[in-house]
């Protein structure tokens, strides 16, 4: 039998996803991603946009960077401007950014856009359930209509309500390009600008923390500083699983290219390089085999809510879930193991 880990009620943003999909899963960003890696693709090379070596002394380059995610930026609202008679841009209501362009920084880290949308829409809601039902993300034809194969964005859908960090508006429906252009422009350097502080913040958060609510997040603290549970980050590497009852399971709920399909992979991999029987394996809602599980795993936060019903009163042993699964990125995952049950048995993380 199945076991019913309860269905979450999330808003639909939550659901595809939480607070929406970035806008592609390649590991490009406007400017310097992880240490070491500069920029690498996008609209132009960046490469070919450096000064000279012998005027990239006294922040020369970091206004270069600057510069270059402004243009980023002008690119997609004047691709929103002109689209926005057509569905799916018709659907956007509001466009803002954060983080550390709007922050003011001379070198951000990435060009963070926050999209309202209209989900009353007859249309969005068809495509809404047909993808969800498929695995796939919803929110990708918006981000294409946006930017085209660019990948140099980064995309949270429905977040405004939900998000503790400052959100600029940028563009309004009814707004004409001109006024969006000079809200970007108005937009001022910041020699100082660093990362905004975060609420609720642990460090097996750094880097997820922009898909994890924050109420998920002071759940999560809450449960670690009462020695409830504790919380640690892996990275799932992509491995084959061996189990073949387990691969006519993946293949059967997702597509080969779904971001969800390797997740699901490598969570399973991981579990049998353990010695884990795969058939005590709960997979984002379902039995991968027999009716014991008591281990878990979920993406994107979905079943969230669950976890302590799940380590308690079905035994749990420890769920690993996946934060923001992508088809090409690294897959950073939080696991979590309980060390007193007992306080977890009337937990709340709704």
């Amino acid at each position: 039998m199945r076991i019913p880990v309860p269905e979450q009620h999330h808003s639909d943003a939550e659901q595809a996803g939480l607070n929406g999909q970035p806008a592609t899963d390649a590991d490009d960003a406007v400017v310097a991603g992880p240490p070491g890696r500069g920029f690498r693709r996008g609209n132009g090379c960046w490469r070919n946009r450096l000064p000279p070596a012998s005027k990239r002394a006294g922040g020369t380059l970091a206004r270069v960077k600057r510069q270059r995610a402004t243009d980023l930026a002008e690119q997609m609202l004047e691709r929103l401007a002109a689209g926005h008679g057509e569905w799916p841009l018709s659907l956007i209501t509001e466009v803002y950014v954060f983080g550390s362009y709007a922050r003011g920084a001379t070198a951000p880290h990435d060009l963070d856009f926050e999209v309202e949308i209209n989900r009353q829409d007859e249309r969005w809601i068809s495509h809404f359930v047909t993808c969800l039902s498929n695995g796939r993300d919803p929110y990708s034809l918006i981000r294409r209509a946006l930017i085209g194969g660019a990948r140099s964005y980064q995309f949270l859908f429905e977040a405004r309500d939900r998000v503790d960090f400052p959100l600029a508006l940028l563009w309004r429906a009814g707004d004409p390009l001109a006024t969006a252009l000079a809200r970007l422009h108005a937009i001022g350097e910041d020699d100082t600008a660093g990362r905004a502080p975060r609420d609720a913040m642990l460090a097996q958060f750094d880097g997820l923390d922009r898909w994890i609510p924050r109420g998920y997040r002071e759940r999560l603290t809450a449960a670690v500083d009462a020695g409830a549970v504790s919380v640690d980050r892996l990275e799932l590497p992509d491995a084959p699983v061996e189990d073949p009852a387990a691969q006519w399971h993946l293949e059967r709920r997702w597509g080969p290219t779904s971001p969800l399909y390797r997740a699901g992979v490598a969570v399973l991999a991981h579990f049998e390089q353990r010695g884990v029987d795969l058939s005590q394996v709960h997979l984002h809602g379902h039995d991968v085999g027999g009716p014991e599980t008591p281990y878990f795993a979920g993406f994107q936060m979905r079943y969230f809510r669950s976890i302590p019903y799940c380590l308690t009163e079905y035994h749990g042993v420890e769920w690993i879930e996946v934060v923001h699964p992508t088809r090409t990125l690294s897959l950073s995952a939080l696991r979590i193991v309980p060390i007193r049950s007992d306080l977890l048995v009337d937990a709340d993380w709704t």
